[in-house]
């Protein structure tokens, strides 16, 4: 049985697949430094801690240290009316 003949797919549409495989790569670690800046800046830290999760296994190790850590957010008064 022969499988299916992905170069014929791609010629199709007119597409290069290398470039599309790089635009989806591009907008997926994008899309991925913006989320994780955003959780950052409302924990109170700075949302170019975003770009930690960049490397393999330090997005991991960033969310231990910074779970388990002090908050900034934490001094928030509990005044009670």
């Amino acid at each position: 049985m022969e499988g299916f003949d992905y170069q014929y797919f791609w010629r199709l549409f007119g597409i290069d697949p290398f470039w599309l495989t790089q635009m989806i790569v591009f907008v997926t670690v994008a899309y991925t430094c913006c989320i994780f800046g955003v959780v950052f800046g409302k924990m109170g830290r700075s949302p170019f801690w975003g770009f930690i999760f960049l490397p393999p296994y330090f997005g991991l190790i960033a969310t231990w240290i910074f779970g388990l850590g002090r908050w900034p957010q934490e001094k928030v008064s509990t005044k009670t009316l």
